[in-house]
């Protein structure tokens, strides 16, 4: 009995208790959480995020309510964005550099461009994409340059746009890999992450593989169920597990370093980590799923 109860305050410990970076003492810390109050309102299913560089604004894309909430760089509560009542459940969102927003719509196997200041809501137009007919997409991210990149599920490709929001070419076609995630970093190098595999790979500009790195499996260095990655600027990738609940960061050659946070409610915790972008200023988003917020570590 008396073993019994030990077991039970170590596991309320280990919820409650927040988690410094395994392997590298102090490396990360929690900022604040984003998550439901008075000015948001209930906030169930968070799709995605992105910080506007150039407006110093968050942007987070609220699947349940069908909105898109902006932030301020300080993350103050802005406004929230409702096109019309047109957007379904958005996940995937990115701001071009001319202002408008892209968002992808996963029910209608779709990407939509908002354009606010027209207070308009279109397709992504598609007429110049190789099998346009064949377009489920996922998420998608944009380079120092405005380019933006798209994976499409239908057919494991990567689609590149320009800035202009016109298709250029098709890069990354690989029949037996399932694209999950991708970012590109200030180089111009391309990372995917690949969930069932448990694997993450770079590319050249070109589309050459360059590097693979990752497994599944229950050592401290493995994944269990990998669903996002991002890279800051000094190289070092971080990948969110969703499953240990934990994220991982290694360097440029792909060896393992420390990870950090792990299962709980307080604020540094995780549960269920769905998606991880990295700005700039090397501050860290993770959509902690199943606590229904934004995490932001430093």
């Amino acid at each position: 009995m008396i073993k019994k109860y030990i077991l039970v305050f170590n596991i309320f410990i280990l919820l409650i208790v927040p988690l410094k970076a395994y392997g590298k003492k102090d490396a990360i810390n929690i900022i604040t959480t984003l998550g439901s109050n008075q000015d948001v309102g209930i906030l169930e299913f968070i799709g995605g995020v992105f910080f506007d560089e150039i407006k110093k604004r968050l942007y987070i894309t609220d699947s349940s309510n069908c909105r898109i909430l902006s932030y301020d760089s300080e993350f103050h509560y802005l406004s929230a964005i409702h096109p019309k009542g047109d957007l379904k459940n958005p996940t995937s969102i990115l701001r071009a550099i001319d202002g408008r927003f892209l968002v992808v719509e996963p029910a209608k196997r779709n990407v939509v461009v908002i354009d606010v200041a027209q207070k308009s809501i279109n397709p992504l137009y598609l007429a110049e994409v190789p099998d346009s007919a064949n377009f489920n997409p996922g998420r998608m991210t944009t380079d120092s340059k405005g380019n933006i990149y798209i994976i499409n599920r239908a057919n494991n490709r990567i689609l590149v746009f320009n800035s202009n929001l016109k298709f250029n070419k098709e890069i990354i076609k690989e029949s037996k890999i399932r694209f999950n995630d991708i970012k590109v970093d200030r180089q111009g190098y391309i990372y995917t992450l690949s969930t069932l595999e448990g694997i993450a790979r770079k590319y050249d500009r070109s589309g050459k593989k360059i590097l693979e790195f990752g497994s599944r499996g229950k050592n401290r260095d493995e994944f269990s169920f990998p669903t996002s990655l991002a890279v800051d600027n000094k190289g070092l990738i971080y990948i969110a597990d969703q499953h240990k609940n934990k994220i991982f960061v290694f360097d440029r050659k792909g060896k393992f370093v420390f990870t950090f946070s792990g299962l709980g409610w307080i604020e540094g915790r995780l549960s269920m980590p769905s998606y991880i972008f990295i700005n700039n200023s090397n501050t860290i988003f993770v959509v902690d799923r199943d606590n229904s917020r934004v995490s932001i570590f430093k």
